[in-house]
C-alpha cells in the first residue's frame, strides 16, 4: 500500500479527509442525540398553558388533606397535580412505588363532608411509549455507530501508518504524532490531515534536509 500522500490523487486525499472529520462530527452528534433520548424518556411533560411548580412530597401531602387539588396523577417516577382551578401543575418526583400507593390512599381517602380529598386520581403504569419514528430511527443511530467504530478504527491505523513512514519526521517528531494519534486521535487526525495529506508536498527525509 502506497502510504505517501503526495502520490495520491485530490479525490483520495478529499476522502481521506471527509472521512477523517466524520468521527469528531459524529461523536458531538451522538452526545446530542443520547441527551435527547434521555430528557424525552425522563424530563415531565409540562402542559405550556399552565404555570408548573416543582414542590416535596410533604408539600404535596398538605395539599391533599387540605383540599387544595382537583386531580392526581401518578406516574411511575412522579406525580402531577392540579390546583382546583386547574391553573398551576404540581411536579414531585417519587420512584418508590409504595410512596406512591400511599399517595393514592391519601388522595381517595374521604374528608368530613364524605368527599375524596382530590376529585380525580388516575394511576400511569408505564412511561410514555416511544413512537415508532423513534424506534427507527434508534435503529438507523444504532447502525451509524457501528460503522463509526469500525471507521474509527482503520483511521487510527492509517494515521499511525502514515506517521510511522513519513520520511521527514524526526525520531521525536515521529513519537509525539504516535502519542497524540493514539491519546487523542479524533482531533489530532483532522489536524494531521491538514499539515501533512492535503498539501501533497512530498516528503523529504530528515538525513537529506540535514545534508
Amino acid at each position: 500500500m502506497n502510504l505517501d500522500p503526495a502520490t495520491w490523487s485530490k479525490s483520495r486525499r478529499v476522502l481521506l479527509g471527509v472521512a477523517t472529520i466524520w468521527p469528531p462530527i459524529y461523536v458531538f452528534a451522538f452526545m446530542f442525540i443520547v441527551f435527547g433520548f434521555i430528557a424525552y424518556f425522563t424530563l415531565p411533560a409540562i402542559n405550556p398553558n399552565r404555570n408548573s411548580q416543582n414542590i416535596d412530597l410533604l408539600q404535596l401531602q398538605q395539599k391533599i388533606r387540605d383540599g387544595e387539588l382537583s386531580s392526581i396523577t401518578v406516574k411511575p417516577a412522579e406525580v402531577v397535580a392540579c390546583d382546583r382551578s386547574c391553573e398551576c401543575e404540581y411536579h414531585v418526583g417519587v420512584t418508590n412505588r409504595a410512596t406512591r400507593t400511599e399517595i393514592i390512599r391519601q388522595a381517595r381517602e374521604l374528608d368530613e363532608n364524605g368527599r375524596p380529598h382530590v376529585p380525580s386520581v388516575s394511576e400511569e403504569t408505564s412511561q410514555r411509549p416511544a413512537p415508532i419514528g423513534l424506534t427507527i430511527g434508534f435503529i438507523l443511530l444504532f447502525g451509524i455507530h457501528m460503522i463509526s467504530i469500525m471507521l474509527m478504527l482503520l483511521l487510527l491505523a492509517l494515521y499511525l501508518a502514515l506517521a510511522v513512514t513519513r520520511k521527514d519526521f524526526d525520531q521525536t517528531t515521529r513519537i509525539i504524532w504516535i502519542i497524540l494519534i493514539c491519546l487523542a486521535g479524533n482531533l489530532a487526525m483532522p489536524v494531521y490531515w491538514f499539515l501533512y495529506v492535503w498539501p501533497a508536498k512530498p516528503a523529504v527525509s530528515a538525513e537529506a534536509v540535514t545534508s
